[in-house]
């Protein structure tokens, strides 16, 4: 019995669109995974100014809930900070990265750090 040989660029064409199908496979199955984020703090979920990620909330919430789980903390509210977004803008503008969550009040909170940013003084 002899093998037929697959000419390499078929091949190679084979392999990428078996990975493609995983790749997107994968991705639809995250897409149905339901969200443990409460709706009302859903809204502020996002990219753009004044919203949080969901990476950083989703870690920042199972952080708080393991520490309060384990009795280590008992503060209702609980703080989060994005390292990707920007601290200064530009223009004497501060980003806003840093996030105040207090679920029990229903409370989200976006803030610049207040320094970092630098001033410009005279003299």
């Amino acid at each position: 019995m002899r093998l037929k040989s697959v000419p390499l660029g078929a091949a190679i064409f084979c392999l990428v669109a078996v990975l493609a199908a995983l790749t997107a496979s994968v991705s639809s199955f995250a897409a149905l995974r339901p969200s443990t984020i409460p709706d009302w703090l859903q809204r502020h979920v996002g990219d753009g100014e004044g919203q949080i990620s969901e990476v950083v909330l989703e870690r920042a919430r199972a952080l708080y809930q393991k520490k309060v789980s384990d009795g280590s903390v008992s503060n209702p509210c609980y703080f989060a900070m994005d390292a990707t977004r920007p601290g200064d803008l530009g223009s004497s503008v501060l980003g806003q990265r840093y996030y105040i969550i207090c679920e029990a009040k229903q409370l989200f909170r976006a803030v610049s750090s207040g320094h970092g940013g630098g001033r410009n003084l005279k003299g």
